[in-house]
């Protein structure tokens, strides 16, 4: 969730495939009657929440573990909301022009991780009681999910949800070209409804990219440090103890094929040899410590920058909040 598409990028590629998972005064919305009774957005709190990744991990060598970064981080929990409130006010926007679109609700697939640190799994494998079930593979419910898919749209839903002719099926593809300036004498919004949605929350170019790059970073540059590799050293020689050549955590699960849903018996076991040569090795505790310590400089390197992202961020937040009641 490194950077925030705006609603009317994703509105023009995901609405021919699948649906996007990602993020005040805005624009004033042109005079027109309002209907009287306004439609409003499937929303995620009927979604089954049990399979969303928790803030902090509970279970394992990692649980209750938290980089400083995490602080500047749009959580998953942020992004369903945002989409919340940009499916709602698309919704709203789009029975202006007498246009009815029913979008699926946010948060039906849900990532492995609530945010980009990826800790259950930063530092490899943390969760015995899960290795000893899926072995390298993901519990059920978190396996990779396709997009639900956006409800098919007539040409005319198009050029007012996206101020363009046609949609995009990929990234790659030209831009379609403008919609009309108006729709049935009323002027459609810049980028669209969606892009009037963007504008209410303030979500344009809201931009996560530096918060990703110096997480990275810290990871790259912990795992050099003379306290992890020796660690991994460690953990290195632990795993040959118990029959299995390997030189780094993030290797671990190349030693036997992984089968998602089914894993062998000899997957299992290497799983659980991984996670008990951490612990015996404090590997991740180690590992955690320098991490958190090269962020800790990061973010006095970089204070002024983040706190403004994260302050954006809890502005946007509320907006989405403050639309979902209007």
């Amino acid at each position: 969730m490194p950077v925030r598409r705006t609603a009317a990028a994703i509105a023009v590629v995901a609405a021919t495939a699948a649906l996007i998972t990602s993020c005040s005064a805005g624009k004033p919305r042109s005079a027109a009657a309002e209907p009287q009774t306004r439609p409003v957005a499937n929303s995620s709190s009927s979604v089954d929440k049990s399979t969303w990744p928790e803030a902090t991990p509970t279970a394992g060598l990692a649980k209750g573990l938290s980089l400083p970064l995490e602080a500047y981080m749009e959580t998953y929990q942020d992004t369903v909301a945002l989409d919340d409130a940009e499916r709602h006010l698309e919704t709203r926007c789009l029975a202006d022009y007498g246009l009815h679109v029913t979008f699926p609700p946010a948060g039906q697939t849900p990532p492995p991780s609530a945010d980009d640190s990826n800790m259950p799994r930063r530092y490899g494998i943390t969760d015995r009681a899960l290795a000893e079930k899926y072995g390298y593979g993901l519990p059920d419910g978190m396996q990779h999910q396709e997009g639900t898919k956006m409800p098919e749209l007539t040409k005319d839903q198009i050029e007012v949800l996206t101020g363009r002719t046609s949609l995009r099926n990929s990234p790659a593809d030209p831009a379609p070209e403008k919609a009309p300036s108006t729709y049935q004498g009323k002027a459609i919004h810049q980028d669209g409804c969606a892009g009037w949605a963007d504008d209410q929350l303030g979500t344009r170019d809201m931009d996560f990219s530096l918060v990703s790059q110096l997480d990275g970073e810290s990871l790259t540059q912990s795992q050099q440090t003379p306290a992890v590799q020796n660690a991994i050293a460690a953990w290195s020689a632990c795993m040959k103890g118990d029959g299995y050549t390997v030189d780094s955590p993030y290797h671990a699960d190349q030693i036997v094929p992984h089968t998602d849903g089914s894993p062998s018996k000899e997957e299992i076991a290497v799983a659980v040899a991984d996670i008990g040569c951490k612990k015996s090795t404090d590997l991740v505790k180690i590992w955690f410590t320098e991490d958190s310590r090269i962020q800790e400089q990061q973010i006095k390197d970089h204070q002024s920058a983040l706190d403004a992202l994260r302050t954006r961020r809890t502005q946007v937040v509320g907006s989405a909040q403050k639309a979902l009641k209007g």
